[in-house]
């Protein structure tokens, strides 16, 4: 697709920033990619290769050399990596600071050929718990960032930044057309989105329109919760402690492979799986009568892991497509709509 730019020749990008995985959406493209850094380091030995393997993925911000994603996961041990994990103790010089870094990480991937600067309008969200930050995270986004990587070297002039609770962009990717227009085919009115994350669980509802904050709230009790439950069955098992991303592929496949030989974990996964079902479950069961709603979104990574029991409870859950990513493509969504002439 080619590049849409504002009437004032601003570029438009969606951006979820989540606890797991950064989700970026430009309206030519988008990119994944696990939220990790980790202090970048010499790599001694086919350097070229791993850094075409991982391309944008070796950032310098801040004087520094940072590696970040997948780059990241791969080169370092577990301590040496750093991610958000729910609120920090202070977001402005730890929280916003990372999320700052991944989207300059995000933009220099979904930018690479870009050499002056770019002219920014970013629509992004927040845990509903955590909706206070919002003007502390415009204010760390908004300006001139230098984005220097492996792939790209220019600046992005963030000029707006759009801060909404995080659940709302998957109701956007619902409601709006890629183009920004309402979808004439959504008709609910009464709109709960349940969101599946790493480490939150969030809920937010909307009333023909309008955000409902004392039926949204946030459950700090996520998809890591499966990941630690495994972890330790893996290692009580086979006495070995596995990384998260063995942890997350045990979750989704049942099994593991070791030394050539494959591990059932079965019962172990159904049992992790239940814990976040079950916290889902009281969040749903706290903020909502579900007699009173039309639609009920399943959103988020870990969305179709709870999707079978929660559609059991509740006949109007509705598993969205992409759901990975459907926040932020509802975010680029509302953008469009909100700067349309």
């Amino acid at each position: 697709m080619a590049k849409k730019l504002t009437s004032n020749g601003s570029a438009l990008v969606g951006a979820d920033i989540g606890y797991g995985y950064s989700k970026v959406v430009a309206q030519h493209d988008s990119v994944v990619f696990p939220s990790l850094a980790m202090h970048g380091k010499r790599l001694d030995f086919a350097a070229q290769e791993i850094a075409a393997r991982h391309p944008g993925e070796q950032i310098h911000d801040e004087g520094s050399l940072w590696f970040v994603g997948t780059l990241a996961q791969s080169q370092g041990r577990a301590a040496e990596l750093i991610q958000l994990r729910g609120r920090t103790a202070d977001e402005g010089s730890l929280g916003h600071v990372f999320r700052l870094r991944m989207l300059k990480a995000a933009i220099g991937k979904l930018y690479p050929r870009h050499t002056d600067t770019l002219h920014l309008i970013v629509a992004t969200g927040l845990p509903v718990a955590h909706m206070n930050a919002a003007n502390e995270l415009k204010a760390a986004l908004v300006g001139q960032h230098r984005i220097q990587t492996d792939a790209s070297d220019f600046v992005a002039n963030i000029t707006q930044v759009m801060v909404m609770p995080q659940p709302y962009g998957t109701l956007y990717s619902k409601q709006l057309k890629a183009d920004g227009q309402l979808d004439p085919c959504f008709t609910a009115t009464r709109t709960a989105v349940f969101d599946a994350g790493t480490y939150t669980l969030d809920l937010g509802y909307d009333d023909n329109g309008e955000y409902i904050d004392s039926l949204s709230g946030s459950r700090e009790a996520g998809v890591y919760l499966a990941h630690e439950r495994i972890a330790r069955a893996i290692n009580q098992r086979l006495g070995r402690m596995p990384s998260t991303p063995i942890c997350d592929e045990v979750l989704r496949t049942r099994c593991l492979r070791l030394n050539g030989e494959s591990h059932n974990f079965s019962d172990e996964v159904e049992e992790a799986t239940q814990l976040l079902v079950d916290n889902a479950l009281a969040l749903l069961n706290e903020k909502l009568d579900s007699t009173f709603v039309d639609e009920i979104y399943l959103t988020g990574g870990g969305a179709n892991l709870i999707y079978p029991a929660i559609r059991r409870v509740y006949s109007n859950a509705v598993l969205v497509d992409n759901s990975q990513t459907a926040n932020a493509r509802g975010y680029l969504n509302y953008a469009l709509n909100v700067t349309s002439p």
